[in-house]
């Protein structure tokens, strides 16, 4: 009850980075490269994410938030790139590995009919990577526009017209200075206000 009283009180939900998801959200074992869980931020942010699903609420999910809505949609994730996903590139670009936050690892190519595509406005986008979990079945619903190189998904979205944009980077790293990502924020603070 007090969820969703929160919830009916934002205009709009944002479902940040994080640590894995507990696989037992979509039915698998854990694997052993799986990291640190925490499942009652699991089912905290599933429920917001189903209701914002039901009610077509705008939503933005960044990196973690990609898979949480992924998985709230009814789809999978590798629970690690690395040992599950044959030809994968390098995605866990980690501060604990040495990187900065704001190290560009690869560009993404943004596709022209998506609506990431009309909130950035470049073919080509560079991000950061500091994941090493990512969609492996795509919920129906869902569109994947960008991919890596390797092919694994970079980028989700609705279907049906509901403003819901999931990116597996952090855009976050990159507002202060950026315009591209400053627009992927204005975008959903726009949808938020019913613009």
């Amino acid at each position: 009850e007090a969820l969703r009283s929160t919830y009916e009180a934002c205009a709009g939900i944002m479902i940040p980075g994080g640590v894995d998801m507990d696989p037992a959200t979509y039915g698998e074992p854990p694997h052993e490269k799986l990291g640190r869980i925490d499942p009652a931020r699991d089912r905290v942010e599933l429920q917001l994410t189903r209701w914002c699903i039901e009610d077509k609420k705008p939503l933005l999910g960044l990196c973690r938030g990609l898979q949480v809505i992924n998985v709230a949609a009814g789809g999978t994730l590798f629970q690690d790139i690395d040992a599950q996903f044959e030809g994968a590139m390098r995605h866990d670009y980690f501060p604990t590995y040495g990187f900065e936050r704001d190290h560009v690892s690869h560009d993404v190519a943004v596709d022209p009919a998506s609506r990431l595509r009309t909130l950035v406005d470049l073919e080509q986008l560079p991000v950061n990577s500091m994941h090493h979990q990512g969609v492996k079945e795509l919920a129906k619903g869902l569109v994947a526009w960008p991919r890596s190189a390797d092919g694994l998904i970079e980028a989700v979205e609705s279907i049906n017209g509901h403003w819901m944009v999931g990116v597996q980077w952090h855009p976050e790293v990159f507002e202060a200075d950026d315009p591209h990502a400053r627009d992927l924020f204005r975008g959903f603070v726009r949808a938020a206000a019913g613009k």
